[in-house]
């Protein structure tokens, strides 16, 4: 209802807005008001601030079989891949109607009942929402009442006859509870004016004041809330009950076919008139500048990015009707520059959504150029996107909200329904399947190391892809995180599967079944927290969302990730805690007490707490090995035969008497190693770093000897199973000496 409402704006006025937050038909409507500008004989020219959106119109276009009087242009690479592939003017025949002027009529009545009856379905939809709502809402309610647990009658209580009549008794029973004088007196000066007013007012609120007289407020406040909720699902339900019966013989799906079926016979139609009898030429590039009037002639939709359409057929080319899509990621330069190749304009975008990305020596730039020249704030390139300086320069420009979503399950949605589009949307999605939102706890623990979190990958890989049984090859699954680094080793811990890894911004406009979101941080960030980019990141979701924290109180009970946290757990929604542990969380400023009462029972091995905690856990390891022992830092030449194997570099290290391995676990009975662990600091065995280097060469030769070996880093996790893995295979060292 509210895209045929955007495409009349559109079509009524020079300059409008369209608000198109996710799964509202944003594209759709692109397409309607492309539709609509051509019947009008309209030149058309879409841009956007990037390839893949403008790339999303030029597919629907050619599912509906419309690609030929469209041509992609802006960059060299495009205006070279149209000008090798233009295509024919279509044998269309069968499109051709002389009565396309009576199926208007046709189609003109047939909208008019649509509308009617699409009003009523929203108004359904929100009465099943609020139904919904109500019912959690009455849920937590009704746990405080058990627990009042009071067995007290409180009489009219049930008189109350509308859920508005019990909102005002409350109102009045929570204001004079509120009142600052002595509750007594209160009680008395109530008891009098009920039995002065009793035979000429008989309000209900000193009715149940007077009879109730000894029943503490809070019992009759939460009798009355008890009345309320009831009233208030009945009248709900008697609503929705009587929308549905209107519409119960009313066939959506068939009158909105039918309505597409007719707009597409006239659209049709009008294209058989346009193009039927027209031979069109096969374009030199140089054409495009040249003979770019007959060009249009030719295509009279043009796709472009913002930055290129001004000049993609010459300056002095201007089009009937510019569509602007993701005008919140276009930034003022070059948004002006394409509105000035046209004579009217539609804006299509979401506030609610990234904006676009400025850096940070631009910023600095164009700062210095607003301060020097006093540019007003509604026109500073730092401070607005195309789209919001266009909302504060036009505070009353024709504006239309997509507000019918139809992609993620209702739960996913109605947390940015009511977050950040101020609870007006109309979820059209139904309620199906378990598990809509899903929130993951790591243990405690600083687990982010720069913008990494190696923890909340082994929980992505060993937790929540098995346990909700994830189809890694189908394309279903998409993995969002804040951080490129992140991102990356995310996509190596995945490698060879088919899932979609990357930052929010590059999921901007699309959609995946499962969303995971990795948040990273140990602690809530603005970065992060980001109203925009959680909006977008939430709402990639179409069926499930999986969000991974750490158990931090800033990051779940502030700002925005707290308010999903608790959306979350207001909703009764799973909230796991993770069962992935390692033996250096120890390490983690949290445990500092019960790290020292740890190592306070165990030997001093070690200057390092970390190799003492690990210690520890390999000697309860081989408990159950009574012909294994462990040492620790064991110089790498006495585990080596002979250096025959090994280049000068590798030999001149391997020979250093500074060079050793943390811990060897061997057996009593040969003396021959079974398993050497190193255990690698992440700050101190950063990549790129001089120990980095080393660390390659101590792999080279223990692989090069077939020494069986394991590198634990310290914000890794269970150790204990990849300890036990290795041993378990009993591998044999041929290359390696008894150790004496």
């Amino acid at each position: 209802m509210s895209q045929k409402q955007a495409v009349e704006l559109a079509m009524d006025n020079s300059l409008s807005v369209v608000e198109g937050p996710p799964g509202t038909g944003k594209t759709q409507t692109i397409l309607n008001i492309i539709a609509n500008a051509l019947i009008r004989g309209c030149s058309v020219a879409v841009v956007s601030n990037n390839n893949s959106a403008i790339a999303n119109v030029e597919e629907k276009l050619e599912k509906y079989g419309f690609d030929f009087f469209c041509a992609k242009l802006g960059s060299k690479e495009n205006k070279e891949h149209f000008i090798a592939n233009q295509k024919e003017i279509p044998t269309f025949e069968k499109w051709k109607n002389p009565q396309w002027a009576e199926l208007g009529k046709r189609l003109q009545k047939l909208c008019a009942d649509i509308d009617k009856k699409l009003s009523m379905q929203n108004q359904l939809q929100l009465m099943k929402g609020e139904y919904s709502s109500l019912i959690l809402e009455e849920k937590h309610f009704l746990l405080y009442f058990d627990s009042l647990k009071s067995n007290e009658s409180i009489q009219y209580i049930e008189k109350i006859s509308t859920s508005k009549e019990a909102v005002e008794l409350l109102n009045e029973f929570e204001g004079l509870k509120n009142k600052q004088h002595s509750f007594t007196k209160i009680k008395i000066f109530c008891l009098l004016y009920s039995l002065i007013f009793w035979k000429y007012k008989r309000r209900m609120f000193y009715k149940i004041f007077y009879t109730n007289f000894f029943v503490g407020i809070d019992l009759i406040i939460a009798n009355i809330q008890r009345v309320f909720y009831k009233l208030k699902r009945e009248e709900i339900y008697s609503e929705v009950d009587t929308l549905e019966q209107e519409l119960k013989h009313f066939n959506f799906s068939e009158k909105m076919q039918e309505a597409s079926r007719i707009s597409l016979d006239i659209f049709k139609a009008n294209l058989y008139e346009k193009f039927h009898n027209k031979k069109r030429r096969k374009y030199e590039i140089k054409e495009l500048f040249t003979s770019a009037r007959d060009f249009i002639g030719d295509y009279p939709l043009i796709l472009s990015t913002t930055h290129s359409i001004f000049g993609t057929l010459g300056q002095s080319v201007s089009y009937d009707l510019l569509i602007m899509d993701e005008a919140s990621q276009v930034d003022l330069c070059t948004g002006s520059l394409a509105l000035q190749c046209a004579k009217e304009a539609v804006i299509v975008g979401d506030l609610k959504q990234l904006p676009n990305i400025i850096s940070s020596d631009i910023r600095d730039q164009v700062v210095r150029i607003a301060q020097c020249f006093a540019i007003p704030k509604i026109y500073r390139y730092d401070e607005h996107s195309f789209l919001s300086s266009i909302l504060k320069v036009y505070p009353t420009i024709p504006k239309t909200l997509l507000k019918e979503h139809y992609r993620c399950h209702p739960k996913i949605i109605d947390f940015c329904n009511k977050k950040f589009y101020d609870n007006e949307l109309v979820i059209m999605t139904k309620d199906e399947g378990k598990d809509p939102i899903v929130l993951f706890k790591a243990v405690k623990g600083n687990h982010q190391r720069e913008r990494t979190n190696q923890r909340q990958i082994d929980m992505i890989v060993k937790e929540i892809i098995p346990r909700f049984s994830l189809n890694l090859d189908n394309g279903s699954v998409g993995i969002i995180a804040p951080y490129r680094d992140q991102v990356q080793a995310i996509k190596i811990a995945l490698k060879g599967k088919n899932v979609k890894v990357a930052t929010v911004d590059s999921f901007q406009g699309q959609e995946m079944d499962v969303i995971i979101l990795s948040t990273v941080n140990n602690k809530n960030s603005s970065f992060i927290d980001d109203s925009s980019r959680l909006n977008v990141a939430i709402s990639r979701a179409v069926k499930q969302l999986i969000v991974v924290v750490n158990d931090d109180e800033t990051l779940l009970e502030q700002g925005n990730l707290g308010d999903l946290a608790g959306y979350i757990q207001y909703n009764n929604f799973e909230v796991h805690e993770s069962k992935i542990f390692s033996v250096f969380d120890f390490l983690y400023q949290f445990y500092s007490d019960r790290r020292k009462a740890f190592l306070s029972q165990h030997e001093r091995v070690s200057q390092y707490d970390s190799e003492r905690l690990l210690y520890a856990l390999i000697v309860e390891i081989l408990k159950d090995f009574s012909y294994l022992d462990v040492r620790m830092h064991i110089p790498l030449k006495m585990l080596l035969r002979d250096t025959n194997l090994l280049s000068d570099e590798e030999k001149k290290y391997a020979m250093h008497p500074n060079t050793h391995v943390d811990f060897l676990i061997y057996s009593k009975i040969d003396k021959k190693p079974r398993l050497l662990i190193e255990v690698d600091g992440v700050a101190f065995h950063q990549e790129g770093s001089l120990q980095s280097k080393r660390d390659k060469l101590k792999n080279d030769i223990m692989q090069a000897y077939e020494l069986p070996f394991l590198r634990l880093r310290t914000n890794g996790s269970e150790e204990r199973g990849k300890i036990l893995e290795l041993l378990e295979k009993k591998v044999f060292c041929d290359n390696c000496v008894n150790l004496k």
